[in-house]
């Protein structure tokens, strides 16, 4: 079995009192194809924003080739 390329696992974000994301797990393989879908509201945009360092999880943990990765802008996140 191959380590995802990217990972979350139990990923919950929050904008003070008000719950965006609540335990997002995700796995993505090398070759693999992903597609987001959801309704309005549904935090897809606030997902990205975490993968693309706009935001920190307020808890949970992503992982990139399976070591933990807190990116701190968006220049770090390109860098991977």
């Amino acid at each position: 079995m191959t380590t995802p390329l990217l990972q979350l696992k139990g990923v919950h974000k929050s904008f003070g009192p008000i719950d965006v994301l609540h335990d997002i797990s995700l796995e993505v393989c090398a070759g693999e194809v992903l597609c987001l879908l959801g309704d309005n509201g549904a935090g897809k945009s606030t997902l990205i924003r975490l993968l693309s360092g706009v935001h920190k999880p307020t808890s949970g943990e992503m992982l990139m080739n399976g070591k933990p990765v807190l990116f701190e802008n968006p220049r770090e996140a390109s860098n991977g």
